[in-house]
């Protein structure tokens, strides 16, 4: 990791935390307030000493001396309870937002981004990246703070007894910010490698999870344990050259820190024999001052231990940081969300034109070109059909149109620039149907209705439309009737009619459909066509399909060939002027008559 992001990803994080302050200063003031009741305690427990072995003063009499000291350590108790308490809470303040920050860009970005990289490395940013913030928000950075009043304060109380001691004191004291900081420059760039392992690592095992049985299928299982262990071996190197430089750094740390407390202690059993004669202002060095200050050393260097024990939460929150900033940076120009208060016409209106003009796409982390120079007019009402051989463009076209592809050239929805559109706004006027059924776990009401406020009337007119009304007939419960996950208690037909059901429950200007007959029996594609005609005319359907039967009965084609429109117009009239049409349309009758 370079310095120069280093320093972006720490800035970019302590730019989170500005929600979280007033968590951070409480968490500081219980810190220092136990910083001080500690320095009271030390002064209570040196005077009773003091009286104790020097003046010989009854027990009896230094009651209240021992229960102003039982006083003072139960509130620093409370103090230190008090600030884990406000510190916690800030760290999971900044953890909700950057996660909300994430999840936000993910839903704008859309199902194209995500599936750019494994599930399992979303799961390991989402959750383990996300969680090495917490120690950096609840504890170090309130360590920051308290690593220089606390001290600065026992300095304060040292000063006026004995000088020599207020000197070793801030002598010693730099000591070990100096080697933080030295320590601190592998730190951060190790834990941002084992982070990127850890990440390559839950995606590779998240895959290989999902795909088991066909693994299995084609024996393929002792190749993928090999690669298994091999990542796995990776992440635990990484890991353990973290824990390496943990371990070092804690013990340079513990080091110095004993080494300044016994030459305090050395020079103040010198000065208590008499053989040492500076620092204490000529009146000598008592019993008191001698055990007030042995008692307050621990506690000067213990803010700059912490925070040397918590600098690591910092490199580990860094590392982190980074590629989670990378994620964001490298979809911001992707995102186009408008933030103005603009009201668009267009999206209160029904009759929505879409006109594209040397449209290109292109991925948004490799720049690698999908789309080229395409131009088209989709009118109202039209029945659109993207069609083309695999990988020629169709389902990037229909992500770009559903506004999750980042694009150049022009592309206007009703007379507007679809990037400069709310996406929330123009999905409202859109319906989607894939290939795969998305059936949650839950009621048929709740998956049909999915998220909406839909009454049952409206639920029961959906399933209706998409004739699914023998599907809520053959289930125990009716609409209260549970569903599997994906559908395990439905066919394939009958699940992909409720997703059809959720699709046009409520009105919308366009359908988009993804081959959405491409698994489906005759029988369930009868079904789904049927319902799909009988939605309104004014329905602009935009379909990417390989079915001639369904090709010859829409309004216009639009061909696509490694990501160039090679042929558009109306069936029959590309029937008669394309010869990349008559080809296509060749291989798809010889495929039905194979098959």
């Amino acid at each position: 990791m370079s310095q120069t992001s280093e320093k972006q990803a720490y800035r970019w994080l302590m730019g989170q935390t500005a929600p979280a302050r007033k968590w951070l200063i409480a968490a500081v003031a219980l810190g220092f307030a136990t910083g001080l009741l500690f320095i009271a305690q030390a002064a209570v427990l040196a005077s009773i000493i003091q009286k104790l072995v020097m003046t010989k003063v009854p027990i009896s009499e230094l009651v209240f001396s021992f229960a102003a000291a039982g006083f003072l350590i139960a509130a620093r108790a409370l103090c230190q309870w008090g600030r884990e308490q406000v510190a916690c809470k800030a760290g999971i303040e900044v953890r909700k937002i950057i996660r909300t920050a994430i999840l936000t860009r993910l839903q704008q970005m859309g199902p194209v981004t995500i599936a750019s990289r494994p599930v399992g490395s979303w799961s390991t940013m989402l959750v383990e990246q996300v969680d090495e913030l917490h120690d950096f928000v609840a504890r170090y950075l309130p360590q920051m703070a308290l690593a220089v009043v606390i001290p600065f304060a026992i300095l304060l109380v040292a000063l006026p007894l004995n000088w020599a001691a207020a000197v070793i004191f801030l002598v010693t004291a730099p000591l070990v910010p100096m080697f933080m900081a030295f320590v601190g420059l592998r730190a951060a760039s190790a834990n941002r490698k084992n982070f990127q392992a850890l990440e390559r690592l839950g995606g590779f095992f998240l895959d290989r999870l999902k795909g088991m049985e066909t693994l299995r299928l084609f024996q393929r299982g002792q190749y993928e344990h090999e690669s298994l262990k091999y990542a796995s071996e990776d992440f635990r190197i990484k890991t353990m050259q973290v824990l390496k430089l943990a371990f070092l750094s804690s013990t340079i740390l513990e080091f110095f820190a004993s080494v300044s407390i016994a030459v305090l202690a050395v020079y103040l059993g010198m000065s208590f024999l008499g053989y040492l004669e500076f620092g204490s202002y000529g009146d000598g060095v008592t019993l008191f001052t001698g055990l007030f200050l042995l008692l307050l050393a621990p506690e000067f260097y213990q803010p700059l231990r912490d925070l040397g024990t918590h600098y690591h939460a910092k490199a580990k929150a860094v590392g982190a940081s980074e590629l989670i900033l990378d994620f964001l940076e490298s979809t911001e120009q992707a995102v186009s969300d408008s933030s103005s208060s603009n009201d668009f016409n267009l999206l209160n209106s029904d009759s929505i034109d879409i006109i594209a003009d040397n449209l290109c796409v292109e991925t948004v982390f490799n720049k690698k070109r999908l789309l080229s120079d395409i131009s088209f007019v989709i009118r109202p009402g039209q029945k659109v059909a993207i069609i083309g051989p695999s990988g020629a463009g169709k389902t990037t076209l229909l992500n770009t149109l559903l506004g999750f592809q980042t694009y150049h050239g022009q592309l206007e929805v009703g007379g507007q620039a679809l990037n400069t559109v709310r996406p929330s706004h123009w999905r409202k006027k859109m319906a989607w149907l894939g290939q795969q059924p998305l059936i949650i776990h839950g009621s048929l009401f709740e998956n049909v209705a999915f998220g909406r406020e839909l009454s049952e009337q409206q639920v029961m007119g959906a399933l209706a439309k998409a004739e699914a009304l023998d599907i809520v007939g053959g289930l125990p419960d009716g609409l209260n009737s549970m569903l599997q996950e994906q559908g395990g208690n439905l066919s394939v037909g009958q699940a992909q009619r409720v997703v059809l059901a959720r699709a046009i429950a409520e009105p919308v200007a366009f359908l988009m459909l993804d081959e959405p007959t491409a698994s489906l029996d005759r029988e369930s594609e009868r079904n789904v066509l049927s319902t799909l005609e009988s939605v309104s005319k004014s329905c602009t359907m935009i379909t990417v399909t390989h079915r001639l039967h369904q090709i010859s009965e829409m309004d216009q084609i639009l061909m696509l060939d490694q990501g160039r429109l090679v042929a558009a117009g109306r069936p029959d009239e590309l029937a008669q002027t394309s010869l990349v049409y008559q080809s296509f349309v060749r291989e798809l009758e010889g495929s039905f008559d194979n098959a």
